[in-house]
């Protein structure tokens, strides 16, 4: 089936365009300096542990770049059988790509300036953090692949899509790139380390905007399924919330409050973007930021 001509002049075509526009190499990016820097953190800010932060924060993101790449196939699987149209097949197919690109980068920078031969996942994610980026995610992209029945699996679409890119890309990945990155580019720390946050974050965003009009297409065609978007939000905030003061300690590299402001911005703006098609279909309030840092 061709591109319709409202999907080749809409917006998931032009993001899906984009990525071609935008592409890079993990191996392009130069981590020359890196290992010298690492080596003068650990050696100069023992007592703040920031080389045990960083660690930990690149621990999370290889785990997490793994896990998006691994639990993505699913969600293409299911918009080929729902027929959402080829501009939808050929993003999901740009964004596998990419998602490979990313867990790349983290396992070259593992190797090459952190020193792991394989990295120990297992002793940096705790157990929030597993929950919302490895198993929770897989339990909901793997119902993509399951479901037979059409209702059945537009549900299970709708809230795989809502948990990996507003949920995990939005929420926690963004937010973690750019409070990481603006931290490491205030020290002058770490150059390699800030160019692979800055590009994959690039790439995070046009993910985002994708989910989004994924969402929003659902909808569209079944305005019934908008409350399951604002349930998967609510179901995975405390683990997402968890995952941020992961990283309160006595002398944080990054203030955890900004990380907060960072994913709970992410949620209103992504949720109220979804909803925007939708709001007829559902009388819930959406919840303030102020309302969910009093409740966590």
């Amino acid at each position: 089936m061709s591109l319709t001509v409202t999907q080749r002049t809409g917006k998931i075509w032009s993001l899906y365009l984009t990525s071609q526009r935008l592409a890079w190499s993990p191996a392009q990016v130069d981590l020359s300096h890196d290992a010298a820097d690492w080596t003068r953190i650990r050696r100069e800010h023992a007592r703040e542990d920031y080389a045990g932060q960083l660690h930990r924060l690149v621990g999370f993101f290889h785990a997490g770049e793994e896990s998006v790449c691994s639990h993505l196939a699913p969600l293409l699987v299911a918009a080929s059988r729902l027929g959402l149209g080829n501009d939808v097949e050929c993003f999901l197919t740009a964004q596998l790509y990419e998602e490979a690109k990313h867990f790349e980068f983290f396992e070259r920078y593992a190797h090459e300036v952190l020193g792991e031969d394989g990295f120990v996942v297992d002793r940096e994610l705790l157990a929030a953090p597993r929950a919302v980026l490895v198993d929770d995610l897989g339990t909901a992209t793997a119902r993509c692949a399951t479901e037979t029945d059409p209702a059945a699996l537009r549900l299970a679409l709708v809230e795989a899509a809502t948990h990996y890119m507003g949920i995990v890309e939005a929420m926690l990945a963004r937010t973690g790139y750019q409070g990481a990155g603006d931290a490491l580019r205030t020290r002058g720390w770490l150059p390699g380390l800030q160019e692979g946050f800055r590009l994959i974050r690039r790439d995070e965003g046009r993910h985002v905007a994708f989910g989004i009009q994924l969402i929003r297409r659902l909808l569209r065609d079944d305005p019934s399924l908008a409350p399951a978007v604002l349930a998967t939000f609510e179901r995975h905030l405390p683990n997402v919330l968890a995952t941020v003061q992961a990283f309160d300690v006595p002398h944080p590299i990054v203030e955890v409050s900004s990380l907060v402001g960072y994913a709970l911005d992410a949620y209103q703006l992504v949720l109220a973007a979804t909803r925007r098609r939708s709001r007829r279909s559902s009388t819930r309030p959406m919840r303030s930021r102020e309302s969910v840092r009093e409740q966590h």
